[in-house]
Formats: C-alpha cells, sequence, structure tokens
C-alpha cells in the first residue's frame, strides 16, 4: 500500500477549505478532519497524475463554511456547485458514478450540507465521525473516523494554537491528551467507571435519573459542557477509572470519548444499538471494549463488576497496545490513525470502471 497506492486531489473549490487553505489553524471541534488534510497534503499518497490514481478526493469541507453563512442553504449551494462544477470538468466521476471518489465529513454542519448532493452521499465513499446506521452512513461503503476534540501542546510546552499548516508541517505534534507526569502512565484504577457530558438522549437521560445507584463511578452531567473542559477538570479521575463509558448522544456515540478513552488507558464501553466501530474490519473490539445494547444501562454496574479481574488485565492491555491506532501525528506516524484511514480506503479501491 505504501508505494502503490495513490490519491488525486482535485484542485480549486472554496478558498476556506481546510485543504487547499495553508493558512487554516488546527483549531477545532473536530480536528480529526484536519489532521487528514494535513497528513494527505504531504504524505507519498498524493498524486498530480489522475491517470494513476487509484481514488479521487473531492477536497470539501463544511467548518470554514459555518462561520460565513449569509443567507439558509448558503453552505448547501456552495458544496452542490463545486461537486458539479468537477463532475462536468473532468471525466473520472462518470468513469464510476463517483464510486472511486471521497470526502471527509466530521462537522455535523457537513451532514446537512451534503444532504443536498443525494448521488454524493450514496455514491461516493464518507469519512465520516461517530456514525450511526440510522443517518445516510453505509457500512462497507463509508468509513468510520475516529473523533478527537482538538490539538495538545507538543512536549516542549511551546503555544502552537496560532500557527498554521505550515508552521506545524516543521514539528512533530501529537493530537491529545498527554500524559500528566510520570505517575499518571500507571496510576492505580480504584473507579469502576467514568462519563462526563451532557444528557441530551434517553440513554444518558437514563443514567442521570439513576445515578444515585451507581456507587462506584464518576459521572458528571453538564449542559453543552465543551470537551476541552471535561480533560482540563477531569483528567485525574479519567485516570483513576477502570472504564470509560461511551453512551450514544443525540445523534452519535459520545463523539470524542472513544479515543478519550484509549488515550487514557480506559476500557471503553459503548452503550448503543446501532454503531458501526471505527477500524471494525482491522481491530477485534471485543478484545478492547465492552458492547452494551442501550437496555442494558441500568445494568450498568452489574455487568461490568462481572468482568473477571483477568480478562479486564488483558482488555486493558490490549486498549495500550491500539491506542497507537487513534493518535493523529504531524508528520504521520506508522499505524497512526491517518495510515490506518488510507489503509481502509485503499481496500476499497478496487472499482469497476466504465
Amino acid at each position: 500500500m505504501e508505494k502503490d497506492f495513490k490519491v488525486f486531489v482535485y484542485p480549486g473549490g472554496n478558498p476556506g477549505t481546510c485543504y487547499h487553505s495553508k493558512n487554516n489553524t488546527l483549531e477545532s471541534n473536530h480536528a480529526s478532519e484536519h489532521y487528514f488534510f494535513m497528513n494527505l497534503r504531504d504524505s507519498p499518497f498524493l498524486t498530480k497524475n489522475p491517470q494513476e490514481a487509484h481514488l479521487f478526493f473531492i477536497p470539501i469541507s463544511c467548518q470554514p463554511l459555518s462561520d460565513e453563512e449569509p443567507l439558509p442553504g448558503y453552505k448547501e449551494k456552495v458544496i452542490k456547485r463545486y461537486v458539479k462544477s468537477l463532475i462536468s470538468t473532468y471525466p473520472y466521476w462518470n468513469r464510476t458514478l463517483g464510486a472511486d471518489h471521497f470526502f471527509v465529513s466530521c462537522h455535523n454542519i457537513g451532514s446537512t450540507a451534503t444532504k443536498e448532493i443525494p448521488f454524493l452521499l450514496k455514491n461516493a465513499i464518507r469519512l465520516v465521525c461517530s456514525p450511526i446506521y440510522d443517518s445516510d452512513y453505509i457500512p462497507q461503503k463509508d468509513v468510520a473516523l475516529p473523533q478527537i476534540l482538538e490539538l495538545s501542546l507538543p512536549p516542549d510546552g511551546d503555544d502552537m494554537w496560532n500557527r498554521n499548516l505550515m508552521q506545524l508541517a516543521r514539528s512533530t505534534v501529537e493530537s491529545r491528551p498527554l500524559l500528566l507526569s510520570q505517575e499518571m502512565i500507571n496510576p492505580p484504577r480504584t473507579k469502576l467507571g467514568f462519563w462526563a457530558g451532557s444528557p441530551n438522549s434517553d440513554v444518558r437521560k437514563k443514567l442521570v435519573l439513576f445515578q444515585k445507584d451507581f456507587q462506584e463511578f464518576e459521572f458528571h452531567f453538564v449542559e453543552k459542557l465543551k470537551r476541552a473542559t471535561v480533560l482540563h477538570n477531569f483528567e485525574k479521575e479519567i485516570y483513576r477509572s477502570k472504564f470509560y463509558i461511551c453512551p450514544r448522544g443525540e445523534t452519535q456515540v459520545g463523539g470524542v470519548c472513544l479515543s478519550e478513552s484509549m488515550a487514557f488507558g480506559c476500557v471503553p464501553v459503548i452503550v448503543s444499538d446501532y454503531y458501526d466501530l471505527p477500524f471494525n474490519d482491522i481491530l477485534d473490539w471485543d478484545k478492547f471494549s465492552v458492547i452494551l445494547k442501550e437496555d442494558d444501562v441500568l445494568e450498568l454496574e452489574r455487568i461490568l463488576k462481572s468482568i473477571p479481574e483477568g480478562k479486564y488485565e488483558k482488555m486493558h492491555q490490549n486498549v495500550l497496545k491500539v491506542r497507537k491506532h487513534f493518535k493523529w501525528h504531524s508528520p504521520p506516524a506508522m499505524y497512526d490513525e491517518f495510515h490506518l484511514v488510507m489503509y481502509e480506503l485503499w481496500k476499497r479501491r478496487h472499482i469497476i470502471r466504465y
């Protein structure tokens, strides 16, 4: 894959898109999208010759459009106009009806903006954060992209929040969180589980209603709590927890919850009926996570306590092994999130062309 797989990126588009504008910083609630653009730009997978490309990348990003909508439907019209111009200008879409094309849609704005282009959602491969089956996500065609919130500071503590992409490319950056100190690498995990967030779904409301029955959990319920606040205020509590609860939210499974649990060395507990786990055709999630139905939420404590200590230790060790696949780096590192995403795309490259 490293030597053979090639991706062609369409030029043009809105000047505010993350891919073509190198002045955009990586400040984002969904930094996975930014990381992917940045990593792909400087990767060996890129080709300027469309004839040797296996896949074609449509570099749309709804995120930078979110602050510049003068009229309702502005984002939808901008993206629809750009995609249609690609189809009419280049011959590559019509060879497969878009089956060898892909785009990234992590921000929730992307879900609404791209609905105006049904053939894009139906035919092209979509990299999407925290997908659920009752959305427009199509398993086996689309790729579940692990979602992260923001960037951490580099190890030297240098401020990177205002650097642009060109500056970032000259330094090594990792997605957060970083370990607080040496003693936090293997902390005593005295609490059974942790979760903090907004009770914006029926599953989470049950946790609120019955939280007094969960004596061995650290639960924090706050409306519209920013994930950065969670990490800042509750970092030590997360390190002390064996399990990290990832209940379905209003539209997805806790967003960045999975990546956070991996980074802190907690075994993720996924509570959702319909959710496509990232890299589930590469990684065996049963070996490093607990997957529950939404009806099981009231039995949460009993179920987790019933897991033998030896099995938990194996799951915990597996979390420490696989969490490298849920981190972004700049420049990319082998087996990190960027390379697994590219591997998922590589497996989808065998398309019949007309």
